[in-house]
This record gives structure tokens, C-alpha cells and sequence, in this order.
């Protein structure tokens, strides 16, 4: 019937119109399906890029209004999630396919280092430091500071401020290498200036800092005072980092490795007593210590070399003690009855001395002699002559006595004599059977103190009933008591004129050759 053909025409549209639901529910899980396959691995991608630091790429790099936005930008960007404490990663170089090799990925990081020598402001040899004005350069390279230009406005180089010359400081921005001066007398991190570290896109970082340079120095070439060219060695290394984890190499600048000399129009010395001659660099690499036996320690030497000024030394010391000598010589042809003539002397000596104690003051006190030291000792060995000379000179010109025995001896044998004259006889009578030697001794031993008694007596007797000794007591040049000192005196006059003569002409030609070996040693 009709009724029966709509019911069943119902019931078949109503699964026709199910059949059609679930299709299209098929077709939508199977495309959604699709589009997740097709999405994973740009996922994956994103996430590895993530992993690895490295931004995401952008189809549309956002545009900053200026500069400053982009800086601000930038800085955010690379100091999120920054370490200061932490090395920079070791990125390892690109094989020929393009890729970065996997193995070696734990080479320690590579610090560049250079010094531009400024000006030399103080060598002091007596406390054997040096004070030198520098610029002190590190040259390495951190990828966590890495950025693409483009994104940025073409932004290709930032600036990171370093304070205290370490990273881990409370307002420093970036990790730094912890180079120390080993042999230093004051910390580069305290006599440098604090500064900022200049980044460049490429993770690239120069960090440059003016200051001074304050070594403890052992000296070389000081033997030659003041001709000398002194020499220093600056040891320069990573103090807590080993060869494990950071190496070093001499920055080329100039042609140089390492250091360059000047640069600026305030650089160089001028009226200083010392100039930089030259300086050198070299690698060394300290052998392990026993308790990490595979940690060695790379530092760099910088040898700096001075040359002094010898002009001033020449004009206000070794001239002048060569004067003084001179004058002192000049006591030779001076009259023995001048009383100048060993004031002259003295003074003379003196004089020398007053300048060998300037001189050494500017010196160590150590074992080992100088040029000019050696110098000086020579100067005084002759200004002491001319003042002994002198002497021995008056002390002959107004002798009076037969011999050079001293009155007081004779005086003292004289009195043994009279005091014993029993026992002499006796040892006389004694040896009378003998072979008469010291009958002989006896007589020789009276006539050569006879003269010396007579003398004595007859002094005494004119004298204010008082003994006084003639070598004691004052007289003048032609105070003579009888034709006896008249004739000993001349004969003592004789060997004074003799000492002078030979002094005249033997010390002055010795001083001139002894100088002109001491010239040619330093010529």
C-alpha cells in the first residue's frame, strides 16, 4: 500500500543521509591526518634550532624605527638566559661538505692577546719595577653573542660593558678571560681602566683597556751602568684556567705578534732617563703540575727593552770625578810648607766620595759591581793616594832623626838599659868563651840606639825640665838643635822630593790609562 511504500522510502533516506555523515567525518580525519604529517617535521626543525641557540628563521624580519630600538632589541635578545660564569661554546670548524665536524667538540677557547706600549713612565733598579702606560688587547670569540644583521638593521657590531677586568663582576655583562700579569707588582684587573668589549655579529669580541702595567722585574744588563740597555721580562697567563680550557696566542697587528709600539701623538718619551728600544714576544708553555698531569700552562713573555740616557751620568758624575782627581794631583807640584796642600787633597777626596754616594743611591745594594761603581772605586783608590801621599811627603820633609825608629821605642829600650846594666855585663862575661856573636849583637845594638839616646839627652836638657819626644812634639821646618838634624833633614828632604818627582809623573800617566780602559770597555 501507499502507507508501506512511504515508511520504507523514509528508512532509506534516513541511511542514505547516515551513510553520507560518516563520509564526510572519514574525510575529515583523514585530512587532518595529512596536515599533521606534513607539519612534524617542521616542528622537529624549530625545535632543534631552539636547541642549538640558534634563532628561527623569519620570512618577515621585523623593522625598528632606529638604531636604539634595535640595540635594545639585540641586547634583550642575547642576554636572556646569558652565563657570565660559563665559557663561550666551542663551535668546531666547517669540513669541505659544509658541516661542522662532531669530534673535538671540547677544544678549549682561544684567546688572542696584544699590547700597544704607550709610553715608558718609571724604571726603578733599586726596587727592580717598572711602570710602563699600555693599551692591553683580548681578542676571542663567544657564539652565544652571534646575531644576523639583517634582522636588526643591518646591526653589526654591540657593545658589552666589562667592570674590575673580570665577567663575573656585579655590573659586568659578558664572560672574559681571566689573564693575570704573573710577575706583577699590582693586578691588571685593579691598574686597568674598566671599559666596554666590543661584539661583532659573528660572536667576535675585542676588548681593549688602557692602564699601566706594573711588573716585578729581574734586570738584565745592569752590569754596564749607566751605559746599560736594561731588559725586562712580563709574564702574561690565565691564572685559574689551564691549557685545557683556554690558550693563547700572540695578536698580528703591524707585522707584529703580539704587541705594537706607539700608534698615537701622545706616545713616546721625551727629557726621560729611560726609552723603549724594543720588545719581543714568545709562546711558552709550562710543563704540568703532579697533581693534573694533563693540564699544562700556556703564558706569553714579553721581553721590553730600555735604553738610558747616559749624557746626564756623564756630565754631572764621571766628569766631575775625573776633576776632582785632577785637582787632587795638582797636590803634587804644591810646596811642602803649604798647609793648602793637604786640605786640597782632602777635599778633593771627599769630593769624590760625595759623588759616588749620589750615584749609588740610584743602584741596589748587591754583590755584583757596576761600570761606574767599578769607576768611582778606582777614583777614590787615587784620591786617597794623593791624600797618603801628602802625608808620608810632610812627614819626611820635617824628619830630623838618623832612622825612622819612633823616639817613644828608643826611649822605652833606653830605659830597659839603664834599669838592667848588671845583667848585660853578666851575659857578657858569660859568653866571653863564645864565638863572640853576641858580644858583636850587643855592640851593634848600642851604636844604633846611641845616636837616638844623645839626641834624646840633649833634648831633654833644653827643654823646660820636662821630656818630650821630638817626633811628638810641634816645631817648625828649620827648628833645628844642633849640625846633626840639620844633616839628617836634608837627607829625609831628598827621599820627599824623590816621592813627589815619581808621583808627578808615575800617578797621572797610570790614572789617564786606566780611564781609557775603563772608556774602551763601554765605547
Amino acid at each position: 500500500s501507499s502507507a508501506d511504500d512511504r515508511t520504507t522510502i523514509r528508512r532509506v533516506e534516513r541511511r542514505i543521509a547516515a551513510m553520507v555523515r560518516a563520509s564526510a567525518l572519514v574525510l575529515v580525519l583523514a585530512t587532518g591526518l595529512l596536515c599533521a604529517g606534513s607539519l612534524l617535521p617542521l616542528v622537529a626543525a624549530q625545535d632543534n634550532a631552539t636547541a642549538a641557540g640558534d634563532e628561527i628563521p623569519s620570512s618577515a624580519p621585523k623593522n625598528f624605527e632606529n638604531l636604539s630600538e634595535a640595540q635594545t632589541a639585540l641586547r634583550e635578545k642575547l642576554l636572556a638566559n646569558y652565563d657570565r660564569g660559563a665559557q663561550p661554546p666551542y663551535v668546531p670548524p666547517e669540513d669541505e661538505d659544509g658541516e661542522n665536524a662532531t669530534e673535538a667538540a671540547s677544544e678549549p677557547t682561544l684567546v688572542e692577546v696584544g699590547i700597544n706600549f704607550h709610553r715608558v713612565l718609571d724604571v726603578d733598579v733599586v726596587r727592580s719595577e717598572i711602570n710602563l702606560l699600555v693599551w692591553m688587547r683580548f681578542i676571542w670569540t663567544d657564539e652565544r653573542l652571534a646575531w644576523n644583521p639583517d634582522d636588526y638593521n643591518g646591526l653589526d657590531k654591540m657593545w658589552f660593558w666589562v667592570e674590575d677586568g673580570a665577567g663575573l663582576s656585579e655590573t659586568s655583562e659578558i664572560w672574559t678571560p681571566d689573564l693575570e700579569l704573573w710577575n706583577m707588582k699590582e693586578s691588571i684587573k685593579k691598574s686597568f681602566s674598566n671599559s666596554f668589549a666590543s661584539v661583532s655579529s659573528d660572536g667576535r669580541i675585542f676588548w681593549s683597556r688602557p692602564g699601566h702595567l706594573n711588573p716585578v722585574c729581574k734586570f738584565r744588563g745592569l752590569s754596564d751602568f749607566p751605559f746599560d740597555k736594561l731588559s725586562c721580562v712580563v709574564e702574561i697567563g690565565s691564572w685559574s684556567y689551564s691549557g685545557k680550557y683556554l690558550r693563547l696566542k700572540p695578536f698580528e697587528y703591524a707585522g707584529n705578534d703580539g704587541f705594537s709600539i706607539g700608534g698615537s701623538e701622545t706616545s713616546g718619551e721625551a727629557f726621560t732617563e729611560f726609552k723603549l728600544d724594543n720588545v719581543t714576544a714568545e709562546l711558552v708553555i709550562y710543563p704540568p703540575y703532579p697533581a693534573d698531569p694533563l693540564a699544562d700552562w700556556p703564558v706569553l713573555l714579553y721581553t721590553i727593552s730600555f735604553e738610558r740616557s747616559w749624557q746626564p751620568y756623564i756630565r754631572g758624575y764621571l766628569v766631575s770625578q775625573m776633576i776632582f782627581n785632577v785637582i787632587g794631583f795638582a797636590c803634587f807640584w804644591l810646596p811642602v810648607q803649604s798647609g793648602e796642600r793637604l786640605a786640597l787633597a782632602i777635599t778633593a777626596m771627599l769630593s769624590a766620595v760625595a759623588a759616588d754616594l749620589v750615584v749609588v743611591s740610584k743602584l741596589p745594594s748587591a754583590a755584583e759591581l757596576t761600570w761606574m761603581q767599578k769607576f768611582s772605586l778606582m777614583s777614590q783608590v787615587f784620591a786617597a793616594y794623593c791624600v797618603l801621599e801628602g802625608v808620608v811627603i810632610s812627614y819626611f820633609y820635617f824628619q830630623t832623626a838618623s832612622d825612622l825608629v819612633p823616639a817613644y821605642l828608643r826611649l822605652i829600650f833606653s830605659g830597659v838599659r839603664r834599669r838592667h846594666p848588671s845583667g848585660s855585663r853578666a851575659r857578657k862575661r858569660k859568653d866571653k868563651t863564645g864565638s863572640g856573636v853576641n858580644l858583636a849583637a850587643s855592640t851593634d845594638t848600642e851604636a844604633s840606639f846611641g845616636s837616638g839616646v844623645s839626641e834624646l839627652e840633649d833634648s831633654a836638657n833644653s827643654s823646660d825640665n820636662h821630656f818630650r819626644a821630638p817626633s811628638l812634639r810641634p816645631r817648625d821646618a828649620d827648628d833645628f838643635q844642633h849640625r846633626r838634624q840639620i844633616k839628617n833633614n836634608a837627607y829625609w828632604k831628598r827621599w820627599a822630593t824623590t816621592i813627589d818627582d815619581i808621583s808627578r809623573v808615575v800617578i797621572p800617566t797610570s790614572y789617564v790609562v786606566i780611564v781609557a780602559i775603563f772608556l774602551a770597555q763601554v765605547a
